[in-house]
């Protein structure tokens, strides 16, 4: 089975769109009533998801608009795509599903780390010293901006893990 690239563009939209309304989802609910912010919702930990949702809907509506114009142009190239050169893509987004699903079981910092590097070896990083000294680096480095600056609290799992920043 082959794609052409438009086919694989559009996808890539859906998905970017489908991540956005899974987040409005979840930020819709009261996260002051849940325990996991505090403040008025434009100061809470709601505002930096939302931003983000923001900016990607407006990256996807441009790339739709530039999409939209080639094809009326005939200028996009009706290069075929092998379902195989879509397997590491498709195995990047199942990582991120199942990394998701640890997020809440484990929490953020026994999920983190090892779902980066994992990702980094999917996408052909074969040094696995660096690869794992990174990963926990970016993950702690992470978790300290978003606890320390941005005051959202990250998930801690079943085994109530969290730094005191």
């Amino acid at each position: 089975m082959t794609f052409t690239r438009q086919h694989v563009e559009w996808l890539s939209l859906v998905l970017f769109l489908a991540i956005v309304a899974i987040v409005f989802q979840q930020i819709s609910t009261d996260l002051v009533k849940q325990g996991i912010a505090e403040g008025d919702p434009f100061h809470n930990a709601a505002f930096f998801p939302r931003a983000v949702c923001i900016l990607i809907i407006a990256a996807v509506l441009i790339r739709v608009v530039t999409l939209t114009l080639q094809m009326r142009q005939e200028t996009i190239v009706g290069d075929s795509v092998a379902a195989k050169d879509l397997r590491r893509p498709f195995m990047l987004i199942c990582l991120f599903g199942l990394y998701l699903l640890f997020l809440d079981l484990l929490g953020y910092h026994l999920a983190t780390a090892p779902f980066i590097a994992i990702a980094m070896i999917t996408c052909g990083d074969k040094k696995p010293i660096p690869t794992i000294l990174y990963s926990v680096a970016v993950a702690l480095l992470i978790a300290f901006l978003f606890e320390k600056y941005l005051k959202i609290v990250l998930p801690g799992g079943m085994f109530a893990i969290n730094i005191p920043w």
